[in-house]
């Protein structure tokens, strides 16, 4: 991979310790792996030597997952209060975009 011009290793999909400690030490490049279920935690990881943890598309996912559950539960009972709980305020959004 390194001849090919990468400056790191990513490997989705990988979560048991085993392959991660394999992986780390047989390269030199700073690895990079998916959140899964399964994968240890962040510090962990990092104690491991993963160097690099991508979210990928699992905040999208659950984003979706919890729209649609609030989405089935709005047709049921018309109810508005449980859509709003949890949610960010418009004031908060757009100081994280500034």
């Amino acid at each position: 991979y390194r001849a090919a011009g990468a400056d790191g290793l990513f490997a989705p999909g990988l979560t048991d310790e085993a392959g991660i400690a394999a992986l780390v030490a047989a390269t030199d490049m700073p690895l990079n792996l998916l959140a899964y279920p399964g994968l240890p935690e962040a510090k962990r990881l990092e104690a491991m030597g993963v160097r690099r943890l991508s979210a990928g598309s699992g905040l999208a996912s659950a984003a979706y997952g919890r729209a649609a559950a609030l989405a089935r539960d709005f047709l049921v009972d018309g109810a508005s209060e449980p859509m709003m709980a949890g949610g960010l305020p418009w004031s908060e959004m757009n100081a994280l975009m500034a």
